[in-house]
């Protein structure tokens, strides 16, 4: 699958063998968001206010790889 950053600046392969293979919540540190969503612990993919909204936003990724979308837009 491939994922669009919320920042549409970023298009990441997610998962086979070339692909990145960890999708994670993390703590952001500087600006508003206080949380993040990264690829792999290095890649940004998305700034969120609250550790429920970051999470609500994985579980969408995680409904859409189940259903075998080829692509994906982070909000």
């Amino acid at each position: 699958m491939y994922i669009l950053s919320q920042d549409r600046k970023v298009l990441i392969q997610f998962g086979g063998e070339d692909g990145f293979t960890m999708l994670n919540v993390t703590r952001s540190f500087g600006g508003k968001a206080k949380y993040a969503i990264t690829a792999s612990g290095t890649q940004v993919m998305g700034l969120y206010p609250e550790e429920k909204n970051a999470v609500a936003e994985l579980s969408e990724i995680l409904t859409a790889i189940e259903e075998n979308k080829k692509t994906y837009m982070m909000n």
